[in-house]
């Protein structure tokens, strides 16, 4: 398996409509994990058992009652209670749910009503979404809670909101930082709307970004970032960065001439006032990123990524957008079939997308920087640098959900093992946001969001993808429930309530 604009009320009022419809129509597909007096719901029995701190266990049982773990242990250890849903584990392995650590749910309006059940049907019970207007994210982020809480068919939503910019703006939906004293009232307006963290962009200035980060950092917000080009990743990272985004601009620190470039660049986005952020990005990766490749120098790059183990700096290479010209889902039969579970306009769009896309060649300097990126990601874990699984979904034509498994087998072909891959798509974005107490893991007291597979994911980190249930919020999803939940987002390209 392979790996017309309406007003801004009238966006929200359809977000809401359409996810009222989707929390109905869910109702109908979940088991309801009722447990009156506290008693076990649900029950898995004789269950292979995988997390990254455990490692595998044979032969388990897992107790679930209300929304939590409640009991694990040896199957012939632990009895059923009366009254329990028994479900036989045999030859089936469960790991905790899913992350996909950098979405955009919000970023084409047309596939929202998609987003949430396709995360769900691939076992992705967490996203991490690193920019998005302010009120459409709040909006997306508290029906998310509201499904996930009413009947588990949503994903817990972390957020960013808006990426934080210079006057040269990338994004429409970023905002635009013209000193360090509106900076600072900016992160506060933020932190009031209660993000769950910051998001910087790549044409920030220097003194605007440690402005950020002082605040950030003394109010105990976690800052992520496309390294600033103004700077380089070792400053950046001293300052108190959390998380570098697509490994952005790590080549360019990691090549022996790097203080030229670094020079270089600054004197080139003096130059450039007049070109959007788009346009100033592209120019300086199209100026320096080849050249950075061809001078990369091991040791000022073990310099560097020692730097970024020892401040805790973490990483999302999210190779299924990095190496996008090495992949070419988007030219595959097999990925194509995903769009069938789009909503109409999108499947439509996305096909002639990929048409022309297809009839593109990837650049000298595409193929060395995707060959780099893979190259790059075992000396990070291996030097003790935090990895996360996340996606950028859904640019590149990258279907929701669907879109992580495929950055799982990206991560295994790098080098990594399963199970740091399962580890970077679980336990590691736990961490990250300091959850590890709640989820991440398959033990007692954490939350009741589990994947159950048909396959062992330690031979083949593909078998992610043979899911059997999904379990969200203690609310139990067989396969019949996802099968039928995707007839319905084929057929309609939202759910419904029909039957």
């Amino acid at each position: 398996m392979l790996l017309s604009i309406p007003s801004r009320f009238q966006a929200i009022t359809k977000i809401f409509t359409v996810l009222t419809a989707f929390c109905f129509f869910t109702l109908f597909i979940s088991c309801s994990p009722d447990a009156p007096d506290g008693e076990p719901s649900i029950v898995f029995t004789n269950i292979n058992i995988i997390d990254a701190e455990n490692g595998l266990r044979t032969g388990q049982s897992v107790v679930v009652s209300g929304n939590k773990i409640t009991v694990t242990g040896p199957a012939d250890e632990i009895d059923v209670p009366s009254g329990a849903t028994v479900i036989d584990g045999d030859g089936k392995y469960m790991i905790p749910g899913l992350w996909d650590a950098h979405v955009h749910i919000t970023n084409t309006e047309d596939l929202r009503p998609a987003m949430f059940p396709l995360f769900i049907v691939n076992g992705i019970t967490y996203v991490r979404d690193t920019s998005a207007t302010l009120d459409v994210i709040l909006a997306m982020r508290e029906r998310a809670r509201e499904a996930g809480q009413a009947n588990g068919m949503a994903p817990e939503v972390f957020i960013s909101g808006p990426h934080i910019e210079s006057e040269q703006i990338s994004w429409a939906s970023s905002i635009s930082a013209v000193s360090p004293e509106h900076a600072a009232s900016i992160v506060d307006s933020l932190i009031s709307a209660d993000i769950d963290e910051i998001k910087l962009y790549e044409l920030l200035p220097r003194d605007i970004y440690h402005e950020v980060l002082s605040i950030a950092n003394e109010k105990g917000y976690n800052v992520s970032a496309h390294v600033p080009l103004s700077m380089d990743v070792v400053e950046a990272s001293e300052a108190g960065l959390a998380s570098m985004e697509h490994m952005q601009n790590l080549e360019l620190s990691c090549s022996s001439d790097w203080e030229n470039l670094l020079e270089s660049r600054i004197q080139m986005i003096a130059d450039g006032a007049e070109k959007t952020g788009n346009e100033m990005r592209g120019s300086v990766h199209r100026a320096q990123r080849l050249h950075a490749i061809q001078t990369f120098d091991p040791e000022r790059c073990e310099t560097v990524i020692n730097t970024l183990a020892s401040n805790n700096t973490w990483q999302v290479p999210t190779l299924t957008i990095t190496t996008v010209p090495h992949h070419r889902l988007f030219a595959s039969d097999d990925w194509r079939d995903t769009f069938r579970y789009l909503p109409e306009t999108v499947r439509e769009d996305w096909h002639q997308r990929a048409n022309s896309m297809t009839d593109q060649e990837a650049s000298e300097e595409d193929m060395a920087y995707a060959r780099w990126a893979y190259d790059i990601i075992p000396q990070l874990a291996e030097a003790g640098v935090g990895i996360m699984a996340g996606t950028d979904m859904p640019l590149a034509l990258l279907t929701p959900g669907f879109s992580l498994h495929q950055e799982l087998v990206m991560l295994e072909n790098s080098g990594l093992s399963p199970m740091q891959v399962l580890e970077a798509a679980t336990l590691r974005p736990a961490q990250y946001f300091g959850l590890e107490d709640q989820q991440g893991t398959i033990t007692e007291g954490k939350l009741a969001d589990l994947v159950i597979l048909d396959a062992n994911p330690l031979e083949d980190i593909s078998n992610t993808q043979q899911i059997h249930a999904v379990v969200r919020n203690g609310y139990l999803h067989t396969r019949e429930d996802l099968d039928r939940f995707l007839g319905q987002l084929e057929e309609f390209g939202e759910v419904t309530t029909e039957n």
